[in-house]
């Protein structure tokens, strides 16, 4: 005889919403900036040449890959060209359901947030997005949403690395010292000298690979790195000072406008979540 005992868990109310769309670099609805809420998130890439950058990692993306994010993870696209790419965006609320979504939560920020998809499993997968999409069932649609957390779970993690070690050199070597050395008085001339370009090659390379500016993408890691220290229990002005900013009230602008909320906002959403 056979026998096995166990504790189902339940499934608690999820507010879920699911979008098929194709998005070109200059389409209105891109959200390139201030793209961190308070949601769950799953990005599923069919078509284009695109990049993702979540917290300070980029990972590569082509057909197949997976983009998955917690509450308060920030992220964006980043555009290689100026083609459109056909997507999915998932966005839920994880309610309870924390030890259900344990791929989403009991990971480090930014580490392990792109899954890659075979052929196979990438047909799985858009039979359960466009059963999701079009349904009307609600317990179907709940044992849909089931079914797409055990795929993802079945996944194969690929590493930031992998973009990192094909980008340009004088790029990976730039982003590699500001890492180094976000606390420091970093610039232009210091990051051409340690990448081994001159100045104009290194920021046609960042747009070129990045989509934005050597200057930008330094500010943009400092106030990540300031993130950090908020979740940490910091001050705003401890949080802006250990990040490299030495004036208090600019550090507050340039994070409300690249986020889309104050610092002390963002922490005390931390905290509450």
């Amino acid at each position: 005889m056979n026998t096995a005992s166990f504790l189902l868990p339940g499934l608690s109310e999820v507010n879920f919403s699911i979008t098929r769309i194709t998005l070109d670099s200059n389409s209105p609805l891109n959200q390139n900036q201030s793209h961190i809420h308070s949601e769950c998130e799953i990005y599923l890439n069919l078509s284009g040449n695109v990049a993702f950058e979540v917290e300070k990692h980029i990972y590569p993306i082509s057909r197949g890959s997976v983009i998955i994010t917690r509450p308060y993870e920030y992220h964006h696209c980043i555009y290689r060209s100026a083609g459109s790419h056909d997507h999915y965006w998932i966005t839920f609320s994880a309610g309870e359901n924390q030890e259900l979504l344990k791929l989403f939560f009991r990971r480090e920020k930014g580490a392990d947030n792109l899954l890659i998809l075979g052929e196979a499993e990438l047909t799985r997968m858009c039979g359960i997005l466009d059963a999701l999409l079009e349904g009307s069932d609600q317990l179907q649609r709940q044992i849909d949403f089931l079914r797409l957390v055990q795929l993802l779970n079945s996944c194969k993690r690929a590493s930031h690395t992998e973009y990192m070690q094909k980008m340009p050199r004088d790029v990976a070597a730039a982003l590699q010292y500001m890492e180094d050395h976000l606390g420091d008085d970093l610039d232009m001339p210091t990051l051409a000298e340690v990448s081994g370009v001159s100045i104009n090659s290194l920021e046609r390379h960042f747009r070129r690979e990045l989509g934005t500016t050597p200057h930008a993408m330094l500010r943009r890691m400092r106030l990540l790195d300031s993130m950090k220290y908020l979740r940490e229990g910091k001050t705003v002005s401890e949080a802006a000072l250990k990040s490299g900013f030495t004036d208090y009230s600019g550090y507050i602008q340039m994070f409300r406008r690249e986020f889309g909320m104050t610092p002390r906002y963002y922490k005390e959403a931390y905290m509450l979540k």
